[in-house]
């Protein structure tokens, strides 16, 4: 018997098309969901943010106030209990304030030397939702005096909620 003769053939290159379609789809699905503008803010742990329904993506952060149940912070350093924030007569905290005046000192110094290019006057402020309004108050008076008249609340948007 003759022997068959078996045909090779030749192996399939490899097909790319495909693979830069699906790579293409999960770039474009990335770069619409996935966006970052300045310095990521994120809520403290123990603080529940109140809820909003108006949205507008953050804008770089530079000096972060926090008040929740137990402590008044600012910039993640621990300055005074609430309690006896509430317990004050003055509208105006002095601690919060010296951080706040040296903050801004520094802000307008940095601004003269170049090294910014507009010393804004912003600060982002995160109240737990059951933050008395006292505090909220108090907060504010205080950033006000200092000079940080741009005063952002951080909120969570209606639909975030889990």
């Amino acid at each position: 018997m003759a022997h068959r003769k078996i045909k090779r053939q030749e192996e399939a290159g490899l097909i790319i098309t495909s693979l830069i379609d699906v790579f293409v789809i999960v770039l474009t699905f990335l770069m619409r969901t996935i966006s970052a503008e300045g310095n990521l803010m994120t809520s403290a742990d123990n603080l529940v943010l109140p809820m909003s329904q108006r949205s507008k993506s953050p804008t770089e952060v530079s000096l972060t106030i926090i008040a929740d149940q137990k402590n008044l912070t600012v910039d993640d350093k621990v300055l005074m209990t609430t309690e006896s924030v509430r317990k004050q007569d003055s509208l105006l905290i002095k601690p919060v304030l010296d951080v706040l005046t040296k903050k801004r000192d520094e802000e307008k110094h940095a601004e003269m030397m170049g090294l910014i290019k507009e010393a804004t006057g912003k600060v982002v402020v995160q109240f737990d939702k059951n933050t008395p309004y006292d505090i909220v108050t108090k907060v504010m008076a205080t950033c006000g005096y200092a000079g940080y008249n741009n005063i952002k609340f951080a909120v969570t948007k209606k639909n975030e909620e889990g």
